[in-house]
């Protein structure tokens, strides 16, 4: 089985930090970006499986990025985690949020800060496993 690669986008060093530890201790291939200019420009030479992204930071947000992504036919089709610590109203949010874009489908999960090992490796065992085979 090929090793599973996640990029993180978050500007907490700590949270990158954290999530990259246990991530890499798990067996996955970690990248990260501290806000979406850089995630994008981290695209051009690494393929992911998975993306997990931060909604507050510097510049773009993350459901910024998000839109972007799923407008781009390269990255559209990424399982895209939103990870944040507004869970407690992010999922009504993010619905309205891309209700506005008809072209564009929401994020394939949405889990709160602070990270449940547990519930993100089950998220990215079920996004990584529905991917074509390339």
């Amino acid at each position: 089985m090929a090793e599973k690669k996640v990029l993180i986008v978050d500007d907490e060093p700590d949270v990158v930090a954290y999530v990259t530890s246990f991530l890499e201790d798990e067996g996955y291939v970690t990248r990260s970006a501290r806000d979406a200019a850089t995630a994008l420009a981290v695209l051009g030479g690494f393929r992911p499986d998975a993306i997990l992204v931060d909604v507050l930071m510097p510049g773009s947000s993350g459901l910024d990025l998000l839109v972007t992504l799923r407008r781009d036919p390269r990255w559209r089709d990424l399982p895209l985690v939103v990870v944040t610590g507004m869970d407690q109203i992010l999922e009504k949010d993010c619905q309205s949020y891309f209700a506005a874009y008809e072209d564009v489908s929401g994020p394939d999960a949405v889990l709160g800060k602070p990270i449940d090992r547990r519930a993100l490796l089950a998220v990215l065992t079920h996004v990584c496993d529905r991917l074509p085979v390339s």
